[in-house]
Order: structure tokens, then C-alpha cells, then sequence
């Protein structure tokens, strides 16, 4: 699928695959991002501003609406393969418009921001980005039901296998675009640095007051995984080397949990900022910001934010730490496949 945007340096979003993509003509990176909840499903609308500053700051921007799900794993391995449908969507679009596409190519240079429970998938993108035989080992960790465990990872292994066989088409397709040679390995984000904005792990199911009304709902319907395995998953984990927390000084809802990934990961740079939850949400009228939350502020001038400068500043520290080299991260790749194939 190609793009159409009449004017791509302007800030516009286009449809793409099941997303919405406002493309740079001078692009230093690309943000996929994924919004809270009610406020997630309308991001071009509720995130403007915010989507908007990270376009001007020098990015193309990847906007994927929020989906309510009580399978989570679906979602995220969804999300994933979104990830390269529209990294290919985007190096069509490049092309047709004229645009060096060679930094799309890269995976160091995409990068994630989620906000609220949309972190929820992106921490599950890292903890999917795990070798195979290593996430074997996180689920054989997990609490006592091996039914379940068995299930979840059994789920994800077919997932990822059917992405893999995906990816290897694609490959195929970016050669014939661009006369490069790509191998993107195991579907992963696992050189792409990603940043969590008030995060809270959660879902409706942990809203039940009664815990063995809570367990039994959650037996009848299955949200798997659980928020308790989720953050098990994700103190397992050795991945989230590239990731980052922003968390606001009057935020309650996120508190908790960014607590608990501090622990978990204590490595995760987290920064402090004023404001409060819905701080990423709003739009710009004039010279202020409407936030859409009567109870908070409502109203907040210009010149009184920075959220954008820090997220911005942030993700590239991430973005720059990265072992590996856009050329190198590709290369490397390609060379252990070759082992592989070898031996």
C-alpha cells in the first residue's frame, strides 16, 4: 500500500494498514504510538498537539488506535505485525514521493511511545522480543497453573512463527523497492527504543473489589496474561535496555506501577515532570492547550509545558545508546542468520 498525501510536509495523518501515519519529508526517526484507553482510539484527535510537536521535532509519525481486548498476546503480536506492514507502507510512500527511504530500513531508528494502559502492549513487545527458548523459561516461572502457561505460550510461539514466515515476504517485497538486502531475524523491537508516559498496567477485570469474583471472571472470559503475570513477565525479562518512564508529580493513576517497573527493571531511566495523567492529551487552540479533562487544569498555556522537549529529549538518549548502528543492527542480523543457514 501506498501512501497519498498531497503535501507531505505537512503535518497530515493518511490511513495506513490499520493505522495512521503522517510522513516527514526529512525524517531524523519514526514514533509508533499508542494511547490510554478511550483517549488511545482517537489519537490523531485527542493526542494532536502532543503527535503534532514529535512530527516538528523531525519525526514521521505512526499513530495506531487503542483496542479494547481481554487477549492481550492477540493484540500485541497484532501490533507487531502492524509494525512491518507499515514500515513497508511508509518506504512505498518515501519512494513514490521522492524521499530517501534508507533510513526506514533500520530498526534503530523506529522507536515507541505508549501512554497509560497502551504501555501495557508495548512492554509486551519487549518481553516478545525475547529469544524463543528464553521466553520458554519466563512462562516456566510463572505461577502455578501450567495449563495456562502452556496455552499463553503455545499462543505466542504459532504468533511469531506465522510473523516470521510474514517478515521473510516483506524482506522479499523492500528488496525489489529499494535493491537492498534485509534480514530482520525473529519479529522484534528489540533495537528500537521505547518510552512508557505514565504508565499503568491494568484492565477492567482488576476494577472487581471481590478477588474470587475477580478469579472467576477472569477463569470465564481469560485475560491472559494477567497483570500479575504481566509485571512477572516483565521482572523476568532481560530486555527494556532501551526503555525509558515519564511519570507525572500529580498523577495517582500511574503511580503504582511505575513504582513496580522501577523495581522490576531498576535500569529504565525515568524522569519526573509536573502535571498530571492526562497531560499527553490535548489540543491546540492559539497559544494554549485543551486537555478534555474538566477536573484537571483544562486549559494550560504554551508557554507552561514541556512535555514534548523532554519525551523528545528522552527517546533520542534512548535512541543513541543503542548497542548496535542503524547500518550495524542490520548487518548483524543478516550475518547470524547466515551462521544459522550454515550450520
Amino acid at each position: 500500500m501506498v501512501l497519498s498525501s498531497p503535501n507531505a510536509a505537512s503535518f497530515k495523518f493518511v490511513p495506513c494498514a490499520h493505522s495512521w501515519v503522517a510522513l516527514h519529508p526529512q525524517p531524523k526517526g519514526v514514533i509508533q504510538f499508542i494511547g490510554s484507553g478511550f483517549w488511545g482510539t482517537v489519537p490523531t484527535l485527542t493526542y494532536r498537539h502532543f503527535l503534532k510537536s514529535l512530527f516538528e521535532a523531525g519525526y514521521t509519525i505512526v499513530a495506531i488506535p487503542f483496542r479494547f481486548a481481554c487477549r492481550h498476546w492477540s493484540v500485541a503480536l497484532d501490533l507487531l505485525d502492524e509494525h512491518y506492514a507499515v514500515r513497508v507502507a511508509i518506504i512505498e510512500a518515501a519512494i513514490a514521493l521522492g524521499y530517501d527511504p534508507t533510513i526506514y530500513l533500520n530498526p534503530v531508528t523506529y522507536g515507541w511511545i505508549g501512554h497509560g494502559v497502551g504501555c501495557r502492549y508495548v512492554a509486551l513487545l519487549e518481553i516478545l522480543s525475547s529469544p524463543m527458548e528464553v521466553l520458554a523459561t519466563y512462562f516456566q516461572q510463572l505461577g502455578p497453573n501450567l495449563d495456562e502457561k502452556h496455552q499463553q505460550f503455545q499462543h505466542i510461539r504459532q504468533g511469531l512463527s506465522a510473523l516470521g514466515e510474514s517478515l521473510r515476504q516483506m524482506e522479499t517485497r523492500l528488496q525489489r523497492l529499494t535493491g537492498e538486502t534485509m534480514d530482520y531475524g525473529q519479529p522484534s523491537i528489540k533495537h528500537e527504543a521505547s518510552l512508557l508516559i505514565a504508565p499503568v498496567m491494568t484492565d477492567w477485570v482488576t476494577a472487581i473489589p471481590i478477588n474470587s469474583l475477580r478469579r472467576l471472571v477472569n477463569q470465564l472470559i481469560g485475560v491472559y496474561p494477567t497483570v500479575e503475570q504481566t509485571h512477572e513477565l516483565i521482572e523476568h525479562s532481560q530486555q527494556f535496555h532501551l526503555t525509558g518512564l515519564i511519570q507525572f508529580a500529580r498523577d495517582r493513576i500511574a503511580a503504582d506501577t511505575c513504582q513496580r517497573l522501577m523495581q522490576e527493571q531498576p535500569h529504565i531511566r525515568r524522569r519526573l515532570l509536573k502535571g498530571s495523567h492526562l497531560e499527553p492529551v490535548g489540543i491546540r487552540i492559539g497559544q494554549c492547550i485543551i486537555d478534555f479533562n474538566p477536573l484537571d487544569k483544562l486549559i494550560q498555556p504554551l508557554s507552561c509545558r514541556d512535555l514534548e522537549y523532554k519525551s523528545t529529549t528522552l527517546l533520542n538518549r534512548l535512541r543513541t545508546s543503542s548497542p548496535l548502528s542503524p547500518c550495524q543492527a542490520g548487518r548483524r542480523a543478516s550475518a547470524t542468520r547466515r551462521r544459522a543457514m550454515a550450520a
